[in-house]
């Protein structure tokens, strides 16, 4: 996926070159979000997500397999289809809680077979997906991983119980793994919580501590190859919850790549 040319020995001496397509480029990622076809209320979110350089930081390619994670309402899941055009392939998973927020975003995303190269995977768990072994170029979730630990909400005193416990987060990165080539890349981004701040920070302020992201996928057998600054935002008060007027679209996010180890 990141090199346009592999040059393979062969037993017999001979040695096969085996072509695959480049990363895009920055420029041409940045062509996709002036597309006719995308959403004005898509476009206005693009200052604060850096969707180009996100992608660009991916390697993504045309003709690439991702799996996007905690897709929600398919933000990104659109803007990778676009970028792998027909011949890739976008997997846009939500689990029932997520489904819960997204149902009406996605199905309006993907009406009428609007986007026919992203097959969705709605109200499934990760470990439930499926998708071949070792098919996936790039996994990749956006503002979501704290997601694995959120079971609840208060608001206004009142308090809804959205799972009975968190996510396996064990057996859902060893899914991911098995589904990801042993070249391919796990993204990750989410919104920075306090250090030390442990499980309270995915319900109360849906955010999580960069530290538990770091331990739990050297623990699950990921090594982080790279970190992006581009959502940093040194003043973000760590202790407000994301969805706050004050800090919505300006938490100070963090930017993970993960490869196999």
């Amino acid at each position: 996926m990141k090199l346009s040319k592999i040059a393979i020995l062969i037993t017999t001496g001979l040695t096969a070159t085996f072509t695959q397509a480049a990363p895009l480029s920055l420029t041409q990622l940045n062509e996709l979000l002036i597309h006719p076809n995308r959403q004005s209320t898509d476009s206005a979110r693009d200052d604060a997500r850096k969707p180009a350089q996100i992608m660009h930081f991916s390697g993504v390619s045309t003709g690439d397999n991702v799996l996007d994670l905690f897709a929600g309402g398919g933000w990104y899941s659109e803007l990778f289809s676009m970028a792998v055009g027909s011949k890739g392939n976008v997997y846009a998973q939500n689990d029932s809680v997520i489904w819960r927020f997204a149902e009406k975003r996605i199905n309006k995303r993907t009406k009428e077979n609007r986007l026919p190269n992203i097959t969705r995977f709605d109200k499934i768990d990760i470990i439930d997906i499926t998708v071949p072994n070792k098919t996936i170029d790039i996994a990749f979730t956006a503002l979501n991983y704290h997601d694995l630990f959120f079971t609840h909400d208060i608001s206004d005193g009142k308090k809804t119980v959205f799972r009975d416990k968190a996510v396996d987060h064990k057996a859902a990165l060893a899914k991911v793994k098995s589904a990801l080539k042993d070249d391919g890349v796990f993204i990750i981004i989410d919104h920075h919580a306090p250090k030390g701040s442990g499980f309270d920070a995915p319900n109360s302020t849906h955010r999580i501590d960069s530290n538990i992201v770091k331990y739990q996928m050297a623990e699950a057998g990921f090594k982080l190859v790279e970190e992006a600054f581009y959502l940093s935002n040194p003043k973000d008060n760590l202790t407000i919850n994301v969805f706050e007027d004050s800090t919505r679209g300006k938490t100070d996010r963090f930017i993970y790549k993960f490869i196999k180890m």
